[in-house]
């Protein structure tokens, strides 16, 4: 599905997001991660297996494609069991990390498709694009949410793209 948005993401001249880093952003740990040290970290992955495995795997709507200012991304639906999911996710974080840095994703649950460098600005077309963005078909599938990945994240200087390094697969319960 994400590759269907292609030809209008380029055409919006946003940098596509490669298919191997497409991602929902649960929650993020809102520090410099190598200042956490290793039981710290350690510590954390065994809270968010403990606390995940209350979460039963669910089903998620991804699409249709929206055309934000920083990018085009994919919305998501329902937000019941992803906000719980969000919720359980910044909670452990708060209860491991010191400094409350457990921070919930940003706005509603989304897949970015790609990103606008710092650089290109704001686009007065963007209106132009959502139109666009409606007239491809498949525009939404569903998928079933069985885990997250606790990611060290790593983003380029011009905020056009995000690469991470795995640290654990967390599953969610039965």
């Amino acid at each position: 599905m994400a590759e269907s948005y292609r030809p209008v993401i380029d055409l919006a001249a946003d940098k596509p997001v490669p298919h191997e880093w497409l991602h929902a952003t649960v929650a993020s740990v809102e520090c410099d991660a190598a200042g956490i040290a290793d039981d710290v970290r350690d510590k954390l992955v065994d809270r968010l297996r403990e606390h995940a495995s209350r979460v039963p795997a669910f089903k998620l709507t991804v699409g249709p494609a929206l055309a934000a200012t920083g990018g085009v991304l994919l919305d998501t639906f329902p937000g019941t069991h992803f906000d719980a999911l969000v919720a359980t996710c910044v909670d452990a974080v708060n209860a491991v990390v010191e400094g409350g840095v457990g921070r919930p994703c940003g706005g509603p649950g989304h897949v970015s498709l790609s990103y606008r460098a710092d650089t290109v600005g704001v686009d007065p077309r963007r209106g132009a694009i959502q139109n666009r963005l409606r007239d491809v078909r498949p525009g939404r599938t569903e998928i079933t949410v069985t885990g997250v990945e606790l990611v060290r994240v790593i983003q380029s200087e011009d905020a056009s793209s995000y690469t991470w390094e795995h640290v654990a697969r967390i599953p969610l319960g039965a």
